[in-house]
């Protein structure tokens, strides 16, 4: 009779399992202790149900030896199996777990061992131990996992922990156990069981066997022989598969101009019956000259075949397969019939025994295409059993390299088993899609029903496919559905540093919430903070969940963050697009926010734009007007400043105390402008609004949480300028879209050049997607200024060949354009797309109507993957000069899109052809400039250069010249320049209106040559004055501003005569700006500005028109010398290298300037204190040749780190700027991210400029903001962009000073307790525990601490922790020699960054005696305060100011204060 036993309800489920207790026998434990184990395994058999077709148990012991006790085989009733636990002996010796491990796999997981995992019995091992292992365990735990076995561990005492988590499955929360000692394994029992038992039963469903709708589509055409053909291997199949009602189900059917069913997928429901069916089987023989239409019969096997009355168990979740045999190519076009939801089938197969390649690639699924019957049944039979597709990296995986995401998951009650199933597939699917690394992309898993736990953080798993382990059994519990709880938990549990969130190093946040119910809590504000936190939300809503609460959810758009399916079964469908995404306090923080964002947008100013905000409730409130703050400072006071007031909301009542606002603006500003009002409002307006805001000025109406739509439209009077979202935070992306708006058609003026559109017309593509292509095109080209001196635009399609719409040259006119669209057919066929780009390079040619002069744009749009090669055709085009666009839609390849545009910035991908109208506007205006309207006034600026002067000095003039151009954007109704250069002679060298573009200006002015002679400023002054008439481009007459601006370098050699011409010039309206250099006399310049202080501007020499605000500096330049840049190629990047050191005044004094090149290792060249002028630095580099190799970045970014050493020439320490630039043409091979870390923490700003295939998202990683980070097509290009990395070198700054109080360092001990400012030693002993303390006052929040520590060798180490109550502690668990060194804190803040090093330098300490105890002395010296550093001399204006009208107010730099510990180890 069998013992009692009681069953917990988790291991009554639990009913079939194989299992083998491996315990440790060594001779550690003791005699007692082991009667423990035999307990505690007593005590778990008895709660299990053994059986031979139940849970069998196998038990092994090792020690130096591994001991069979029994197998899984040799008890198979409870009785015998107890009496064998409770009799094995105690075997003794030392600790070989490895080798127990590998004998486990081979002697007790095999058939002949009783093992039954053949039969898809789940398979488990719990390992008992209590020490240290002798040997590797690693290896032989990994071969053991990677049979299938699920691993349990179970720690007691002194057990390795460490070594366990690398033999039990992982998480080790879940698979791993630890206890004191031997007699507390009885308490752990019950725990274990559960636990055990819950695993069994999710491998049990895990394990089960998948099966699948397999429908063959049959061509009627094909010979007799094929079809005998065909019928055999139909037989062969149904006799080889597991045909039956729960199992494989097969179905066929003819196709000719019909579809004949012959056999559908529940017609019968046994292999017998199936056979039968096969042998009725009859080729219909077609009509003379019927056609064979496989387009209509795709589309018939859609509607009629896969659905659930014909036998189709899709919505269960079984694969479903279409196999098709085709005799020749379709008769009717394939693409014009495919489905539009390709959800009926997961795959497509096509044997062809006749049929073109071509049309077999549009139908099939890769790899799926086969030419011949030649071993085909076993082919088609390995695919049909093959149970987890092979999943390859996608395109989009590729790109998506790097990325924090957490999956949150719905496990509820309503879902069931079998769906939950469903969510695993789901979920182990995206996942082995992905890049999964600790390095790339991390992945989270959060489980919620009425509670949220975490059953994977960010930092959980190192190896991918212990991960995809791990999905397939996550345990399924039921319950109710609180979404809104599981995001808080997100939020505060697992998008946090500890879990491995990796937020601070600027990786992208991801969360994708799958849910099928309506949460019974709020999710509104929770989904709200995680999106304020930076977190993208994906909402995932199947079957009956809640569609409003999904959109709260969901980022804004909604549309491209959110997904609903309508059974969990198309769960799958969505795999591919989330591989590619009343007013709170914190909402009211939310508006000032999205103000501040819109105000420093725009060029605030008198003449320029104006901002006012009024607040209303029950009534209107003027926080200030259109007049009252003239800069953006001010303004953001200003809207700080601002406090909610509550109450109801008058919309209409405060629309009409708006015009007096606008009617005071005008009479100040003395002209009409462009009017424009954005109202905000979270609600209904208890009074009418319409006829309010019909007052003439263009509003925009922004509707938040319970906004009403009519009213939002009544008020805009215009859908396109109407905005709903559902929460505050969703606010930011709107404020582009209105900038856009406001801006683009301003800013198209400026850009005048060629557009092209190359749009896929292959087969793949529905009719309806197609003209929605089209309307893209159009709306596109209707944002556009199409004239003939202006934007050109022309358009061809492609498929297997190519056709031209129309040339760049045949239309000027956007009707024209737009009816040429209209007309266009679709071609069908294949997917060329790389010799379509060929072919479409002629096009820009001068002889084929492009301009070759002027920007050139192609815009690619394609929904699959070429069949060709994309890469080098893409190339070729950008090194003309074309600048491509790549958008793909549906099922594009994303790295296909990356080669083709050749930068992420210009690539889109979008999941549907109705998401291409959400791109209309940020493509038209990222096609004309970018959102910077700073940029967008219009003035006549005439430039008057004194041309007296030397070649030096001239060519600084010409780079001024250049920076004011390009602070501006020129074009016909924008600014206009001129130049008039002067020495005895003046000589106008182009005039206002000669010139309609910013490339043409610039042009203009590297070519000019200095006249050399005398200075004739009088004379100069009177011959301008005619330039600024309408004859030649003023326009004065349409209150354009007027602006005369003279530099010169000497005093006039007319000096008399410059009065009556300033005046002149002035009576007439024309603003004259006076910049001197150098010899420049300050009362003639004076004179000539109408003593106006504001528009006189002296510097004492040319250099300083060149302004860089980093004076002094040390500059690292770390460039990539691998083996994938070609020589020609190295060449130029040393040249452009030379072109920036040149940019700068190196000397030791000003710019220090080193360099080190790298591949897989780094190769010092010279240090920052090595060389001292340009001529020197320039040399060396020019003369550095090329080792090769591969692209190790972070090794390289550590190793840089050394020059940023004051015994290497860096003055970090006296508060010079650090920086290095970083110049590569790859992705790294190994993690960067530390390394960046590291550098960020010294305080260097990282500059990194990448170039053609490069990692954006890596490199945004190095820099740590976007506004470091460059990119450029080819090595060609790099010239294009020095100007603009000069000027961010010079700009950038990584902190603002004056809100920073330098970090505190003490230490304490076991011994000693804290250390003090104090005169006397103070003292760590040997061994003994030592705490370094990290502090910062004032108290900002967040942010975190890095301990530096450089020993005696040099050695460097980095210990990090997050600021807790504004300190962080780091634990020495034993002093030890290796400890001596040099020790500085940093402090790294959310709200500034930068480091402040205290130092506690370690020397030896004479007079001591030895001793076995050595001791660390710490003595506090206080060194002061280093001096302030100098600001720049008070100049009363700047030459910069020209057009910006002010500086930018800059904070002086004060060196920190230094506190230094000398620690002394004494022997």
């Amino acid at each position: 009779m069998e013992p009692t036993e009681t069953r917990c309800a988790e291991c009554a489920k639990a009913s079939v399992a194989d299992m083998v207790f491996l315990v440790d026998g060594s001779s550690s434990i003791g005699l007692s202790n082991f009667q423990e184990v035999r307990k505690f395994l007593r005590s778990v058999v008895t709660g299990l149900d053994i059986g031979p077709d139940k849970v069998r148990i196998g038990l092994a012991q090792y020690s130096d030896e591994t001991y069979q006790e029994f197998l899984l085989k040799d008890h198979m009733d409870k009785t015998s199996l107890l009496e064998a636990v409770d009799t094995f002996k105690y075997r003794t010796g030392g600790t070989e777990t490895g080798k127990a491990i590998d004998f486990l796999r081979t002697q007790y997981f095999t058939e002949e061992a009783g093992s039954r995992a053949g039969k898809r019995v789940p398979q488990i091992a719990v390992v008992i131990k209590d020490g240290d292992s002798t040997d590797d365990v690693i290896a032989p735990a990994q071969r053991l996992r990677q049979q299938g076995v699920i691993v349990f561990g179970i720690g007691v005492g002194a057990a390795n922990l460490q070594e366990l988590e690398s033999i039990a499955n992982w998480p080790p929360e879940h698979f791993l156990s630890s206890i004191s000692n031997y007699a507390a394994l009885q308490k752990l029992k019950d725990r274990l069981l559960k636990t055990v038992c819950i695993s069994v039963e999710d491998q049990k469903q895990a394990l089960a066997e998948r099966f699948a709708d397999i429908f063959f589509l049959v061509d009627s055409g094909v010979t007799a022989a094929e079809f005998q053909q065909i019928r055999s291997i139909l037989t062969r199949l149904a006799n080889q598969l597991n045909i039956g009602a729960s199992a494989y189900r097969l179905g066929w059917a003819q196709y000719g101009r019909e579809v004949t069913e012959e056999y559908l997928l529940n017609a019968r429901q046994t292999r017998i019956e199936t056979l039968n069916g096969l042998k009725r089987l009859r080729q219909r023989k077609l009509q003379p000259n019927e056609p064979r239409n496989l387009g209509k019969a795709l589309m018939y096997a859609s509607t009629n075949l896969f659905t659930s009355d014909a036998g189709s168990r899709a919505e269960q979740g079984y694969r479903q397969f279409l196999v098709v045999i085709s005799g020749k190519d379709s008769d009717d076009p394939v693409y014009r019939e495919s489905p539009p939801d390709q959800i009926f089938w997961n795959n497509r197969g096509w044997l062809s025994l006749g049929a073109s390649m071509q049309e077999m690639r549009i139908v099939a699924t890769p790899p799926y295409i086969y030419q011949s019957f030649t071993n085909i049944v076993p082919i088609m039979r390995a695919v049909f059993e093959r149970e987890e597709a092979e999943t390859a990296l996608t395109g989009d995986c590729k790109a998506a390299k790097l990325a924090d995401i957490v999956f949150i998951v719905d496990e509820s009650g309503i879902i069931g088993p079998p769906n939950f199933q469903l969510v695993h597939t789901f979920l182990h699917s995206i996942v082995n899609g992905l890049e999964v690394s600790t390095s790339r992309v991390r992945i989270g898993i959060v489980m919620y029903n009425e509670m949220a736990t975490a059953q994977v953080y960010l930092n959980t798993f190192n190896n991918k496919d212990e991960l995809l382990k791990y999905i397939k059994i996550l345990p399924y519990n039921g319950g109710g559905t609180k979404t809104g709880e599981a995001l808080k938990f997100a939020l505060e549990k697992v998008f946090i540093k500890q879990k491995g969130s990796r937020k601070e190093s600027g990786v992208q946040q991801v969360a994708v919430v799958i849910t099928d119910g309506e949460s019974q809590d709020d999710v509104s504000t929770p989904a709200a903070e995680l999106r304020r936190a930076g977190v993208t939300v994906y909402a995932v809503g199947v079957k009956d969940a809640n569609h409003a609460q999904l959109v709260e959810m969901a980022s804004y758009p909604p549309n491209k963050y959110m997904f609903i399916v309508d059974s969990f079964a198309k769960l799958k469908s969505l795999e591919q697009s989330l591989q590619k995404r009343s007013i709170h306090p914190n909402d009211f923080k939310d508006m000032k926010k999205f103000m501040i964002e819109f105000l420093n947008t725009f060029r605030i100013g008198p003449e320029h734009v104006r901002i006012g905000v009024v607040k209303y409730s029950d009534a209107p409130d003027l926080e200030f007007d259109l007049t009252a703050h003239s800069d953006v400072q001010s303004l953001e006071n200003a809207v700080e400043a601002i406090r909610q007031q509550g109450g109801g909301a008058e919309t209409g009542r405060a629309l009409t105390s708006m015009v007096p606002h606008y009617d005071r603006a005008l009479f100040t500003r003395g002209h009409e402008v462009p009017e424009y009002l954005v109202v905000i409002t979270d609600g209904k307006s208890s009074d009418e609004v319409k006829v309010p805001a019909e007052q003439g000025f263009t509003i925009y109406a922004i509707g938040v949480k319970s906004a009403d739509p009519v009213q939002l439209q009544e008020i805009a009077g215009d859908p396109k300028r109407t905005f709903f979202v559902n929460n505050f935070d969703a606010l930011m992306p709107i404020k582009d879209d209105i900038i856009t708006d406001i801006c683009s058609t301003e800013a198209c003026n400026d850009k005048p050049g060629d557009l092209l559109f190359l749009i896929d017309s292959s087969g793949s593509i529905d009719p309806q997607d197609y003209k929605k292509m089209k309307a893209f095109m159009k709306s596109v080209i209707t944002k556009s200024a199409v004239a003939q001196d202006n934007v050109h635009v022309g358009v061809m399609q492609f498929s297997t060949i190519q056709q031209l719409a129309f040339p760049l040259n045949q239309y000027y006119s956007k009707e024209e354009m737009l009816n040429a669209i209209t007309a266009m057919q679709q071609v069908g066929g294949g997917t060329l797309t790389g010799e379509a780009i060929t072919d479409v390079s002629q096009y820009f040619d001068g002889l084929r109507g492009g301009r070759p002069g002027m920007r050139q744009t192609l815009i690619v749009i394609t929904d699959g993957e070429a069949q060709d090669e994309v890469k080098e055709p893409a190339v070729a085009l950008r090194n003309k000069g074309v600048e491509i666009y790549a958008i793909g839609v549906v099922d594009a390849n994303t790295t296909q899109l990356l080669e083709i545009s050749g930068s992420a910035k210009r690539t889109y991908t979008e999941r549907d052809f109705d998401a291409l109208k959400d791109l209309e506007i940020e493509l038209a205006l990222e096609l004309c400039t970018n959102t910077d309207c700073k940029k967008t006034e219009k003035a006549d600026i005439i430039f008057l250069v004194d041309g007296s002067t030397s070649i030096t000095k001239f060519r600084s003039m010409q780079k001024f010249m250049s920076s004011m151009v390009n602070q501006t954007i020129v074009g016909k109704d924008l600014t206009h320049f001129g130049l008039i250069l002067y020495s005895t002679d003046p000589n106008s060298v182009f005039t206002l209106k000669q010139y309609s573009s910013k490339r043409e200006v610039l042009r203009a002015i590297q070519e000019l040559k200095s006249p050399y002679g005398d200075t004739y400023t009088g004379k100069a002054l009177a011959y301008s004055l005619p330039f600024f008439n309408k004859d030649n481009g003023g326009r004065a007459d349409l209150n354009v501003p007027q602006i005369l601006m003279v530099i010169t370098d000497g005093d006039a050699t007319d000096r008399h005569s410059l009065v009556a011409p300033s005046v002149a010039l002035r009576e007439h309206g024309i603003s004259v700006f006076s910049i001197g250099v150098e010899g420049a006399n300050k009362t003639q310049l004076e004179i000539m500005a109408g003593h106006d202080s504001s528009k006189v501007f002296y510097v004492d020499n040319f250099q300083a028109l060149e302004i860089c605000e980093k004076q002094q500096a040390d500059l690292v330049f770390l460039l990539d010398q691998s083996g994938s840049i070609n020589q020609e190629d190295y060449t130029i990047m040393k040249k452009f290298t030379t072109d920036l050191v040149n940019s700068f005044k190196v000397s030791e004094n000003l710019v220090r300037v080193g360099l080190a090149q790298f591949s897989d290792d780094v190769i010092d060249e010279f240090d920052l204190n090595q060389f001292n002028s340009q001529d020197v630095v320039n040399k060396h580099i020019l003369s550095m040749t090329q080792r090769g190799g591969g692209t190790n970045i972070g090794r390289a970014l550590d190793s840089i780190r050394g020059y940023f050493e004051a015994l290497r020439g860096s003055r970090r320490s006296a508060g010079i700027s650090q920086n290095l630039v970083l110049i590569t043409d790859g992705q790294s091979q190994d993690d960067v991210e530390d390394a960046a870390d590291g550098l960020m923490a010294l305080g260097i700003e990282v500059f990194a400029i990448g170039i053609g295939n490069v990692h954006d998202l890596e490199l945004l990683q190095i820099t740590g903001a976007a506004e470091r980070l460059f990119t450029v097509n080819n090595f060609g290009s790099l010239d294009e962009i020095k100007q603009k990395v000069v000027e961010t070198i010079c700009e950038s700054t990584l902190y603002k000073a004056d809100l920073l109080f330098q970090p505190n360092i003490s230490v304490s001990s076991s011994m000693y307790g804290v250390s003090g400012a104090q005169q006397q030693g103070f003292q760590v002993f040997r061994g003994s525990t030592f705490t370094i303390s990290c502090s910062i006052q004032p108290q900002y929040p967040g942010g975190s601490f890095q301990l530096n520590f450089t020993s005696i060798n040099s050695a460097n180490n980095y210990y990090s922790e997050p600021a807790v109550n504004h300190s962080a502690h780091f634990l020495f668990p034993a002093a030890e020699p290796a400890h001596q060194g040099s020790y500085s804190c940093v402090i790294t803040s959310l709200l500034f960054l930068r480091t402040s090093p205290l130092r506690a330098v370690c020397s030896p300490s004479p007079g001591r005696r030895p001793s076995r105890q050595e001791d660390i002395e710490l003595d506090y010296d206080d060194l002061g305060v280093p001096a302030e550093e100098e600001g720049a001399q008070e100049q009363s204006s700047s030459s910069k100011e020209l057009l910006s009208h002010a500086w930018d107010s800059r904070l002086k730099e004060n060196t920190p204060q230094q506190m230094m510990d000398k620690v002394t180890v004494r022997p």
